[in-house]
């Protein structure tokens, strides 16, 4: 439940750049078991677990997983049980 209030989620493991002769260029990428378990409860309605690749300006990269379920990405998300958190969170404002 933890992770259900994160907005950003990192998962897996993103190893070194090879860049090949032909100017091609891939990152290797591996998730274990229970991350991939993990991964299910950041799954929208129609059952995608979205998630980027971010590259940084120093060449490593990570991945990022969207999570539906946080406020802040509500307004993203289509599913019932994001746009509820979305609505409640404004809801106890007293202004």
């Amino acid at each position: 439940m933890e992770n259900q209030s994160k907005k950003d989620i990192y998962i897996g493991y993103v190893g070194e750049k090879k860049v090949y002769d032909s100017g091609v260029s891939k990152f290797p990428i591996s998730f274990r078991t229970e991350q991939l378990d993990e991964m299910k409860k950041f799954a929208s309605d129609a059952g995608n677990v979205n998630m980027d690749l971010v590259m940084k300006t120093d060449g490593t990269a990570f991945i990022s997983v969207f999570n539906p379920r946080h406020p802040d990405n509500a307004k993203y998300a289509k599913n019932a049980a994001s746009q509820v958190v979305a609505k409640s969170e404004g809801e106890d404002l007293p202004f």
